[in-house]
Protein backbone atom coordinates (compact mmCIF):
# COMPACT_ATOMS: atom_id res chain seq x y z
CA UNK A 1 0.00 0.00 0.00
CA UNK A 2 2.14 2.75 -1.39
CA UNK A 3 1.06 6.63 -0.22
CA UNK A 4 3.84 8.64 -1.47
CA UNK A 5 3.43 7.58 -5.08
CA UNK A 6 1.74 9.87 -7.68
CA UNK A 7 -2.37 9.35 -7.18
CA UNK A 8 -4.23 7.06 -9.66
CA UNK A 9 -6.56 8.95 -11.82
CA UNK A 10 -10.00 7.35 -11.08
CA UNK A 11 -9.30 8.92 -7.69
CA UNK A 12 -11.17 11.91 -6.21
CA UNK A 13 -9.37 14.63 -4.04
CA UNK A 14 -10.77 12.31 -0.80
CA UNK A 15 -8.73 9.17 -2.01
CA UNK A 16 -5.92 10.68 -2.59
CA UNK A 17 -5.67 12.97 0.41
CA UNK A 18 -5.56 9.36 1.60
CA UNK A 19 -2.51 8.15 -0.12
CA UNK A 20 -0.49 11.17 0.28
CA UNK A 21 -1.18 13.49 3.20
CA UNK A 22 -0.39 11.72 6.56
CA UNK A 23 -2.62 14.00 8.79
CA UNK A 24 -5.23 11.90 6.68
CA UNK A 25 -3.64 8.48 6.81
CA UNK A 26 -3.75 9.66 10.93
CA UNK A 27 -7.25 10.20 10.83
CA UNK A 28 -8.31 6.89 8.73
CA UNK A 29 -6.84 4.92 10.90
CA UNK A 30 -8.80 6.55 13.58
CA UNK A 31 -11.47 5.68 11.82
CA UNK A 32 -10.96 2.09 11.01
CA UNK A 33 -9.85 1.32 14.93
CA UNK A 34 -10.94 3.58 17.79
CA UNK A 35 -14.24 2.38 17.21
CA UNK A 36 -13.73 -0.88 17.73
CA UNK A 37 -11.97 -0.23 21.08
CA UNK A 38 -14.67 2.23 22.13
CA UNK A 39 -16.76 -0.98 22.13
CA UNK A 40 -14.21 -2.95 23.45
CA UNK A 41 -14.25 -1.08 26.44
CA UNK A 42 -17.48 -0.83 26.84
CA UNK A 43 -18.11 -4.32 26.35
CA UNK A 44 -15.72 -4.77 29.37
CA UNK A 45 -16.79 -2.10 31.61
CA UNK A 46 -20.42 -3.50 31.35
CA UNK A 47 -19.13 -7.10 32.57
CA UNK A 48 -20.94 -10.59 32.15
CA UNK A 49 -21.50 -9.72 28.03
CA UNK A 50 -18.04 -11.61 27.10
CA UNK A 51 -20.37 -15.13 25.35
CA UNK A 52 -23.25 -15.24 22.72
CA UNK A 53 -25.73 -17.92 23.77
CA UNK A 54 -26.90 -20.08 20.61
CA UNK A 55 -28.88 -22.35 22.27
CA UNK A 56 -28.83 -25.07 24.72
CA UNK A 57 -25.17 -25.50 26.37
CA UNK A 58 -23.89 -24.15 23.06
CA UNK A 59 -21.97 -20.63 23.58
CA UNK A 60 -19.94 -18.45 21.30
CA UNK A 61 -16.88 -16.54 22.79
CA UNK A 62 -16.95 -12.74 22.83
CA UNK A 63 -19.41 -9.95 23.40
CA UNK A 64 -21.35 -9.09 21.10
CA UNK A 65 -20.43 -5.65 20.84
CA UNK A 66 -17.11 -6.88 19.79
CA UNK A 67 -17.80 -8.30 16.57
CA UNK A 68 -20.01 -5.48 16.00
CA UNK A 69 -16.22 -3.18 16.51
CA UNK A 70 -14.74 -6.03 13.89
CA UNK A 71 -17.70 -5.59 11.59
CA UNK A 72 -17.17 -1.48 11.68
CA UNK A 73 -13.91 -1.92 11.30
CA UNK A 74 -13.30 -4.43 8.17
CA UNK A 75 -16.51 -1.95 6.61
CA UNK A 76 -14.07 1.31 6.94
CA UNK A 77 -10.80 -0.85 5.80
CA UNK A 78 -13.20 -1.80 2.86
CA UNK A 79 -14.68 2.03 2.21
CA UNK A 80 -11.18 3.59 2.81
CA UNK A 81 -9.58 1.19 0.60
CA UNK A 82 -12.13 2.04 -2.17
CA UNK A 83 -11.34 5.40 -2.15
CA UNK A 84 -7.04 4.81 -2.42
CA UNK A 85 -7.95 2.06 -5.39
CA UNK A 86 -6.41 -0.17 -2.90
CA UNK A 87 -6.03 -3.84 -4.32
CA UNK A 88 -6.44 -7.31 -1.88
CA UNK A 89 -2.82 -7.56 -2.83
CA UNK A 90 -2.00 -4.48 -1.38
CA UNK A 91 -2.86 -6.21 2.16
CA UNK A 92 -0.88 -9.25 1.28
CA UNK A 93 -3.61 -11.15 0.15
CA UNK A 94 -2.46 -12.07 -3.44
CA UNK A 95 -3.81 -14.89 -4.44
CA UNK A 96 -1.12 -17.84 -3.50
CA UNK A 97 0.29 -19.00 -6.99
CA UNK A 98 0.74 -22.58 -4.70
CA UNK A 99 -1.57 -23.27 -1.77
CA UNK A 100 0.74 -26.17 -1.19
CA UNK A 101 3.61 -24.44 0.11
CA UNK A 102 1.67 -21.44 1.49
CA UNK A 103 0.17 -24.05 3.63
CA UNK A 104 3.83 -25.75 4.09
CA UNK A 105 5.17 -22.11 4.81
CA UNK A 106 1.94 -21.71 7.46
CA UNK A 107 3.23 -24.57 9.30
CA UNK A 108 6.72 -23.21 9.53
CA UNK A 109 5.71 -20.12 10.78
CA UNK A 110 3.69 -21.57 13.01
CA UNK A 111 6.74 -24.01 14.66
CA UNK A 112 8.62 -21.15 14.65
CA UNK A 113 6.30 -18.77 16.47
CA UNK A 114 5.75 -21.66 18.84
CA UNK A 115 9.08 -22.20 19.83
CA UNK A 116 9.71 -18.71 19.82
CA UNK A 117 6.96 -17.51 21.89
CA UNK A 118 7.94 -20.34 24.57
CA UNK A 119 11.50 -18.61 24.93
CA UNK A 120 9.55 -15.19 24.93
CA UNK A 121 6.84 -16.23 27.84
CA UNK A 122 9.78 -17.39 30.23
CA UNK A 123 11.46 -14.03 29.72
CA UNK A 124 8.27 -12.64 30.84
CA UNK A 125 7.72 -14.38 33.66
CA UNK A 126 11.09 -13.99 34.80
CA UNK A 127 10.60 -9.72 34.30
CA UNK A 128 7.30 -9.82 35.96
CA UNK A 129 7.08 -12.93 37.98
CA UNK A 130 3.93 -11.74 39.72
CA UNK A 131 2.11 -11.15 36.68
CA UNK A 132 -1.04 -12.97 35.93
CA UNK A 133 -3.03 -13.68 32.66
CA UNK A 134 -6.88 -14.37 33.19
CA UNK A 135 -8.44 -17.00 31.12
CA UNK A 136 -11.19 -17.82 33.31
CA UNK A 137 -13.48 -16.79 30.21
CA UNK A 138 -12.75 -20.02 28.28
CA UNK A 139 -13.55 -21.91 31.23
CA UNK A 140 -16.97 -23.11 29.32
CA UNK A 141 -14.48 -25.37 26.84
CA UNK A 142 -14.04 -27.57 29.47
CA UNK A 143 -14.63 -31.04 28.68
CA UNK A 144 -17.37 -29.21 26.04
CA UNK A 145 -16.89 -30.85 22.37
CA UNK A 146 -19.16 -29.12 20.81
CA UNK A 147 -18.65 -25.68 22.04
CA UNK A 148 -14.91 -26.49 20.96
CA UNK A 149 -16.23 -27.49 17.46
CA UNK A 150 -18.39 -24.14 16.99
CA UNK A 151 -15.61 -21.68 18.44
CA UNK A 152 -12.75 -23.26 16.71
CA UNK A 153 -14.89 -22.56 13.51
CA UNK A 154 -15.38 -19.21 14.64
CA UNK A 155 -11.50 -18.46 15.31
CA UNK A 156 -10.38 -19.52 12.08
CA UNK A 157 -12.47 -16.08 11.05
CA UNK A 158 -11.94 -13.98 13.99
CA UNK A 159 -8.73 -14.51 14.99
CA UNK A 160 -6.99 -16.27 12.14
CA UNK A 161 -8.61 -13.75 9.59
CA UNK A 162 -9.76 -10.25 11.08
CA UNK A 163 -6.76 -10.23 13.59
CA UNK A 164 -4.15 -10.32 10.92
CA UNK A 165 -5.77 -8.82 8.02
CA UNK A 166 -6.13 -5.84 10.38
CA UNK A 167 -3.32 -5.42 12.62
CA UNK A 168 -0.75 -6.92 10.49
CA UNK A 169 -2.33 -6.86 6.64
CA UNK A 170 -3.81 -3.03 6.92
CA UNK A 171 -2.32 -1.60 9.77
CA UNK A 172 1.34 -2.34 9.35
CA UNK A 173 0.86 -1.00 6.23
CA UNK A 174 -0.71 2.41 6.96
CA UNK A 175 1.68 2.83 9.49
CA UNK A 176 4.76 3.09 7.05
CA UNK A 177 2.44 5.03 5.05
CA UNK A 178 2.48 7.22 7.65
CA UNK A 179 5.96 7.54 7.80
CA UNK A 180 6.11 8.23 4.19
CA UNK A 181 8.88 6.11 3.03
CA UNK A 182 9.05 2.10 3.08
CA UNK A 183 12.69 1.94 4.98
CA UNK A 184 13.66 -0.95 7.20
CA UNK A 185 13.16 1.52 9.77
CA UNK A 186 9.65 2.25 9.18
CA UNK A 187 8.94 -0.90 9.43
CA UNK A 188 10.66 -1.60 12.82
CA UNK A 189 8.24 1.32 13.95
CA UNK A 190 5.55 -0.22 12.24
CA UNK A 191 5.59 -3.59 13.91
CA UNK A 192 6.19 -2.10 17.10
CA UNK A 193 3.40 0.06 16.91
CA UNK A 194 1.19 -2.18 15.55
CA UNK A 195 2.46 -5.32 18.25
CA UNK A 196 0.99 -2.25 20.96
CA UNK A 197 -2.14 -1.73 19.81
CA UNK A 198 -2.36 -5.17 19.04
CA UNK A 199 -1.87 -6.24 22.75
CA UNK A 200 -3.97 -3.14 23.72
CA UNK A 201 -7.01 -4.74 21.96
CA UNK A 202 -6.66 -7.89 24.50
CA UNK A 203 -7.23 -5.65 27.77
CA UNK A 204 -9.60 -8.57 29.10
CA UNK A 205 -6.87 -10.39 29.96
CA UNK A 206 -5.54 -7.89 32.84
CA UNK A 207 -2.18 -6.17 32.23
CA UNK A 208 -0.19 -9.67 32.28
CA UNK A 209 -2.53 -10.45 29.32
CA UNK A 210 -1.62 -7.11 27.66
CA UNK A 211 1.92 -7.85 27.73
CA UNK A 212 2.12 -11.14 26.91
CA UNK A 213 -0.49 -10.32 23.43
CA UNK A 214 1.83 -7.47 22.83
CA UNK A 215 4.96 -9.75 22.70
CA UNK A 216 3.00 -12.34 20.64
CA UNK A 217 2.22 -9.85 18.14
CA UNK A 218 5.51 -8.27 17.41
CA UNK A 219 6.56 -12.13 16.79
CA UNK A 220 3.43 -12.38 14.46
CA UNK A 221 4.40 -8.94 12.83
CA UNK A 222 8.35 -10.45 12.80
CA UNK A 223 6.95 -13.24 10.82
CA UNK A 224 4.71 -10.64 8.29
CA UNK A 225 7.85 -9.72 7.59
CA UNK A 226 9.86 -12.40 7.09
CA UNK A 227 7.45 -14.22 4.47
CA UNK A 228 7.34 -10.92 2.76
CA UNK A 229 4.25 -9.44 3.70
CA UNK A 230 2.60 -12.67 2.69
CA UNK A 231 -0.48 -12.88 4.94
CA UNK A 232 -1.82 -16.32 4.39
CA UNK A 233 0.65 -18.23 6.24
CA UNK A 234 0.05 -15.35 9.13
CA UNK A 235 -3.65 -16.30 9.12
CA UNK A 236 -3.13 -20.00 8.58
CA UNK A 237 -0.68 -20.07 11.22
CA UNK A 238 -2.73 -17.76 13.83
CA UNK A 239 -5.62 -19.74 13.46
CA UNK A 240 -3.69 -23.32 14.13
CA UNK A 241 -1.89 -21.36 17.41
CA UNK A 242 -5.53 -20.60 18.93
CA UNK A 243 -6.67 -23.61 18.15
CA UNK A 244 -4.42 -25.28 20.14
CA UNK A 245 -5.08 -23.24 22.62
CA UNK A 246 -8.92 -23.59 22.77
CA UNK A 247 -7.70 -27.63 22.94
CA UNK A 248 -6.16 -26.81 25.70
CA UNK A 249 -8.60 -25.11 27.49
CA UNK A 250 -11.29 -27.98 26.21
CA UNK A 251 -8.56 -30.17 28.03
CA UNK A 252 -8.41 -28.23 30.76
CA UNK A 253 -4.88 -27.87 31.18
Amino acid sequence: MTTMESPKPSQGKLGELLQTNKLAILLEIAVVFVPMYILLIVSDRLGGNDFIPLGGDLILAGAPLVYLGMILSLAAVWIVSKMRGSSWSDFGLARPKSWGRTILVSLGVTVGFMVTATVVMVLIKLAFPNMAVDLSRFDFLHGQLPNLIINVVALWFTAGFVEEFLWRGYLMNRLVDLQGKKTKLAWVIALVGSAIIFGLGHSYQGLGGVIKITAMGLLLGTAFLTVRRDLWPLIIAHAIIDTFSMVQHFLGN
